[in-house]
């Protein structure tokens, strides 16, 4: 019972650390003069110019942060950003979102070190692959060959043909609600970021299995961030990738007539997706028509 007592505290306090793992309390015990402009003030930093209490002498502290800062290791650290992008993803894009911009890198720039580390793991780590036959020269090739050349711009491309649809089946989650489409372009930059990060794993460890986590994942960011169950979570997100589909199918269709591609059998597929994205939508309103006319009654 003791490990099992200790246990239940650990998540315990990984769970309270996960909703709230920042500390905004003055630590500033006695009034101090900043070294900039002079103000005298009591708080971690000056009011006037925003210098950080407790500044003194160079010393090979200083030396450190000044080399740290130059890969993002100051206040807003690239490597806690990407911790608790890791261990906390829908809380940390919860918090970003709401106004909380401190509490991460920049979310941009994050992803675009983040591709500079892909691409980097893809040239030391890559397996050699055997001789590739002649692709076809179709929308869909060209898009591959685009990605794996711009694994940042590639990943923020795919994920974002999740905007739309996760604005369209969260938008009454308890949390964030009616959120708008320049959240959501930052909500999946975030998980462009996220998505980029298992890739490289993948890429060192060569193994595919962590392919497999990229789902889970965005179970996870999604149910922490919006509020809802861990089954409204689900069916709402697999309608969002059944959606993302559709548009990515359709894109390609269109594409490839307008470069006069071989289509194959891709017309018939699309038009199946539209039915079945159609039919889901349509499932979906039925279903909050109802919860929303209970409500009101």
């Amino acid at each position: 019972m003791g490990l099992i007592s200790k246990l239940r505290e650990q998540y315990r306090r990984f769970r309270a650390w996960q909703q709230n793992p920042f500390d905004y309390t003055n630590h500033s015990t006695h009034t101090e003069r900043c070294a900039n402009c002079g103000t005298e003030f009591s708080a971690n930093f000056c009011p006037i110019c925003g210098q950080k209490a407790g500044i003194g002498r160079v010393s090979w502290r200083t030396v450190r942060q000044g080399l740290m800062m130059i890969w993002g290791m100051d206040s807003r650290s690239l490597a806690y950003s990407l911790v608790q992008l890791l261990l906390r993803p829908g809380y940390l894009i919860s918090d970003y979102i709401s106004g909380k911009r401190q509490v991460s890198f920049p979310p941009v720039k994050m992803l675009l070190i983040v591709a500079i580390g892909a691409m980097i793991a893809d040239y030391f780590f890559e397996v050699p692959s055997p001789e590739k036959t002649e692709a076809k020269n179709n929308v869909l090739n060209t898009y591959i060959d685009w990605v794996d050349a711009n694994p940042g711009w590639g990943m923020l491309t795919l994920t974002c043909f999740m905007l739309f649809p996760t604005w369209l089946f969260f938008r009454y989650a308890p949390k964030h609600r009616k959120h708008t489409l320049p959240e959501g372009f930052f909500i999946q930059v975030f998980m462009s970021s996220l998505l980029v990060m298992i890739l490289i794993l993948t890429t060192i460890t060569h193994n595919v299995m962590f392919v497999w986590v990229l789902p889970i994942f965005y179970l996870i960011a999604y149910h922490q961030l919006f509020g809802y169950s861990w089954w409204g979570t689900l069916w709402r997100t697999i309608f969002c990738c059944i959606q993302s589909l559709v548009l990515i199918v359709s894109i390609e269709f269109v594409g490839n007539f307008i470069m006069r591609a071989p289509q194959t059998n891709e017309l018939q597929g699309t038009l199946s997706a539209v039915v079945l994205s159609l039919f889901m939508v349509s499932v979906w309103f039925i279903t909050e028509m109802i919860k929303r006319k209970r409500g009101k009654n």
